[in-house]
């Protein structure tokens, strides 16, 4: 077949234009292995040409090139070759989500890259549990955005509220998913109490000498409020992983946020001992 010559050549080019016309054929239209082939050589051109975009229209032509072969009754070779593509193909919408949380924070494309992912695994597989893989997902999602506000709180620049407020709403979504499916999550629990704790550290920044005491008194009692969200989340997270520095430190600095100066002294002592022992 001169449309796998091609493709066994690299010359996409060619090979495109001769497998669009065996799948069109009277003679060949209904090959399985054609369609297959086809489903190949369009992937080659989305790996060439599209890898990062998420509605690559030569992807979407590989996933119904398979569609259509297995239609048609493959035999077990084909079969195994279209089995074999689909699970790539899953995992390149998977491998998109990196592009679209780290260079660009756009968490609806993340989410929608992750849902097509497991409906294309799902095809592969009808019976994988994507428990661990969910949360892989909603944690990398929720420590971006937790990393990204620490990022702006740590900034001298004017924080754009919106934004800010929209990030901490998306991180608290995310690791209130992880909890749904393990609640024990040390990652998760510690990631929503740096997210509540950091909406309290950002009120405390704003304020400033000039607003009046009413004012500054219903700022304090709402970064107070956040402070003591965070609170049972370090708890928990602390009760599971005790000799985490990063989680002692954190209960030392919501203790010292809400004043209470025995609490932090004692969670201090307990971040110093653990810096000695790990020398």
């Amino acid at each position: 077949m001169e449309a796998l010559d091609c493709y066994q050549k690299k010359d996409l080019a060619c090979a495109k234009n001769k497998i669009d016309e065996v799948v069109i054929y009277p003679d060949t239209k209904d090959e399985p292995a054609a369609w297959t082939l086809r489903a190949y050589v369009y992937f080659q051109l989305f790996k060439n040409q599209e890898v990062n975009n998420r509605y690559s229209k030569y992807r979407q032509e590989s996933i119904k090139s398979l569609e259509k072969s297995e239609s048609l009754s493959p035999d077990p070779d084909v079969k195994e070759q279209n089995k074999k593509l689909l699970k790539i193909i899953a995992e390149t919408f998977y491998n998109q989500i990196k592009v679209f949380l780290y260079d660009s924070l756009n968490y609806n494309a993340c989410l929608e890259l992750y849902n097509n992912y497991k409906n294309i695994y799902k095809t592969y597989d009808p019976n994988v549990d994507f428990k661990n893989k969910d949360i892989e997902f909603h944690l990398s999602v929720g420590g971006q955005f937790v990393s990204t506000m620490k990022q702006i709180l740590d900034s001298s620049k004017d924080v754009d509220e919106s934004k800010f407020k929209k990030y901490n709403e998306i991180a608290k979504i995310s690791f209130n998913k992880v909890l749904e499916l393990d609640p024990n999550n040390v990652s998760a629990l510690e990631g929503l109490a740096i997210t509540y704790y950091n909406q309290g550290a950002h009120i405390i920044k704003t304020m400033s000498f000039d607003i009046p005491f009413e004012e500054i008194y219903q700022m304090q009692d709402k970064s107070v409020q956040y402070f003591k969200q965070a609170l049972p989340y370090m708890q928990k997270a602390y009760e599971l992983k005790p000799d985490d520095p990063n989680i002692v430190e954190g209960l030392a600095g919501i203790y010292w946020a809400l004043n209470e100066n025995e609490k932090h002294k004692e969670y201090m002592k307990k971040l110093e001992k653990l810096k000695k022992e790990e020398k």
